[in-house]
C-alpha cells in the first residue's frame, strides 16, 4: 500500500507536469495563430490602406463573397473610433491591447488586441475549447492508466508482501523454537539463492556455532557433575564405615556425621545440575502427553501440606478441576514441588502459602504465592540462574538451583514464567499454552 500510494503521488506529479506542458504548448500555438492573422491584416493595411485591411479580415473569416477559406474557431473584429465596426464576426468591444481572455455571449476567447493605426483597433481571438478538451482527454487516459497501474501495484505489493511476511514468519518461528530449547531448528531455505537465502544461511551458520558451544558447555558441566558424583559417593560410603567403627567416640561420630551431611548436599547439588542439563537438552519432549494439571497440583499440595504444618506455615490451595496441559508429568511435579518447597523454606513461621490453578480461556495458570520477605524486583531475573542466591537467603539450606530447574522445565513446556511482588511476599506464575486438539 505504501508503494501504491507513492506511485499515485508520483503519477499526480507527472500528470500535472504533462498538463502544464500540453496547456502551455497549445496556448502558445493558439497565440501564434492569432499573431499570424494580425500580421496578415497589418501587412494589408500597410500596402493598400484600411480597405485592404477590411478585405483581409473578411477573407480570413471565410466570407463566401471574398473567399472560400474557412477559419475554424477564429474570431476577428476591426473597428475604428469614428466609423465603429469595420469588419469581423464579433460585436463592438472595449478597446484593449495585449493578450487577454474575453467572454462574448458565453463564449470564451483567448486573443490579442493591437492598434494598427491611430484610432483603428484590431482584435483576433480563438476559443481555447481544444485546450480544455485535450486536458479532459489526458486526464481520462491517465485516470485509466493510474487505476490499472494501481491495481497491478497493489496485487504485486500483496504478493511481495506475503512472500516477505512468510520469510519473516519462518525466521520468527525458528527463533521461538530456539528460545524453547530446540537447538536443532534452523531457518528453511527457498533454494532461490536470493538475499533471504543468504541471510538464512548466515543465521543458520551462527546458530550451528552457538549450538555447538552450548552443547560443549552443557556437556562439560554434566561431565563434571557426573565425574564428581562418583568419588563423592565413595567418600560418603567410607565416612559411613568410619562412623560405624567409631560408634564409641561421640566426638568422632559428630564430625563424621557433619561430613556426611556436607557430602549429601554436594551430591544433591550435582543431581540438580544433571537434572537441569537433561531438561535443557530438550530430549524429554518426546515423551510429552496430554495430562491433568489439576491432579498434579493436588498431588503436590497433599504431599507438602504436612511439611508446611510441621514447619509452622499455612499451605492452602485453589485448584480448578479438569485443567489439562501437554507435558511431562515427572518434570511438572518436580517444578511444582520446587516452588512450594522454596516458599516453605524461605518464609518465616506462621507465613501463608497458596497454590492456585486457574483457567483463563484456553490457557492454564499456576501460581505459588506467599507473604514472606519476597525477592527484590531487580533480582527476579537473577534468581533463575544456576547457583544464584539472594543475600537474605544464604543462611538457609539450599544451593541456588531450585528456581533454575523451574525455569528450565517452564521453558521446555513453553510456559511463561513470571516473578512478581505479592506485597508482601513473592508470587511465581506459570502460564501454559493450551494442549493440542485431540
Amino acid at each position: 500500500m505504501l508503494f501504491a500510494l507513492l506511485f499515485l503521488v508520483l503519477s499526480g506529479v507527472l500528470i500535472g507536469a504533462v498538463l502544464w506542458i500540453v496547456h502551455d504548448t497549445q496556448e502558445a500555438s493558439l497565440i501564434r495563430a492569432n499573431d499570424a492573422d494580425i500580421a496578415t491584416v497589418i501587412n494589408g493595411f500597410r500596402d493598400e490602406g484600411i480597405d485592404e485591411a477590411v478585405e483581409v479580415v473578411r477573407q480570413r473569416l471565410g466570407s463566401p463573397k471574398y473567399s472560400r477559406i474557412e477559419a475554424r474557431d477564429c474570431y476577428m473584429l476591426l473597428q475604428s473610433d469614428r466609423g465603429g465596426k469595420l469588419a469581423g464576426n464579433l460585436p463592438l468591444l472595449p478597446r484593449r491591447l495585449g493578450i487577454f481572455t474575453l467572454s462574448v455571449d458565453r463564449l470564451q476567447l483567448l486573443g490579442r488586441g493591437v492598434e494598427i493605426a491611430p484610432g483603428v483597433h484590431l482584435f483576433v481571438g480563438r476559443s481555447p475549447a481544444d485546450i480544455s478538451a485535450t486536458r479532459q482527454r489526458i486526464l481520462h487516459a491517465f485516470g485509466w492508466i493510474v487505476l490499472g497501474a494501481t491495481i497491478i501495484a497493489v496485487i504485486v505489493g500483496m504478493f511481495l508482501g506475503n512472500g516477505f511476511t512468510r520469510r519473516v514468519d519462518a525466521i520468527a518461528r525458528t527463533c521461538e523454537e530456539l528460545a524453547a530449547g530446540r537447538w536443532d531448528e534452523r531457518i528453511p531455505s527457498s533454494g532461490r539463492g536470493d538475499e533471504w537465502d543468504r541471510l538464512s544461511g548466515a543465521i543458520n551458520e551462527m546458530l550451528n556455532r552457538i549450538a555447538a558451544l552450548v552443547d560443549n558447555l552443557r556437556q562439560v558441566s554434566s561431565d563434571v557433575a557426573h565425574d564428581l558424583r562418583t568419588p563423592l559417593t565413595r567418600m560418603r560410603n567410607r565416612l559411613e564405615e568410619a562412623r560405624a567403627r567409631s560408634a564409641g567416640s561421640s566426638g568422632d561420630s559428630a564430625v563424621i556425621a557433619a561430613a556426611i551431611d556436607d557430602t549429601d548436599q554436594l551430591l544433591s547439588m550435582f543431581e540438580a545440575v544433571l537434572r537441569i542439563s537433561q531438561v535443557e537438552a530438550g530430549t524429554r519432549t518426546r515423551t510429552f502427553a496430554v495430562l491433568s494439571l489439576s491432579e498434579l497440583c493436588e498431588k503436590v499440595f497433599q504431599m507438602y501440606l504436612p511439611v508446611a504444618e510441621d514447619s509452622g506455615r499455612a499451605l492452602t490451595s485453589s485448584i480448578a478441576r479438569g485443567v489439562a496441559v501437554l507435558g511431562d508429568a515427572e518434570l511438572l511435579t518436580q517444578m511444582l514441588a520446587n516452588l512450594v518447597e522454596n516458599a516453605i523454606r524461605h518464609t518465616p513461621e506462621r507465613a501463608h502459602i497458596r497454590l492456585s490453578l486457574d483457567r483463563a480461556g484456553d490457557r492454564a495458570t499456576v501460581s505459588v504465592r506467599d507473604d514472606g520477605p519476597g525477592i527484590p524486583a531487580q533480582e527476579h531475573e537473577k534468581v533463575l540462574r544456576r547457583f544464584y542466591r539472594v543475600s537474605n537467603s544464604r543462611s538457609t539450606a539450599g544451593h541456588g538451583l531450585g528456581l533454575a530447574l523451574v525455569a528450565a522445565v517452564a521453558q521446555l513446556h513453553r510456559a511463561r514464567l513470571t516473578l512478581s511482588d505479592a506485597a508482601p511476599g513473592l508470587e511465581v506464575t506459570l502460564e501454559f499454552e493450551p494442549p493440542p486438539a485431540a
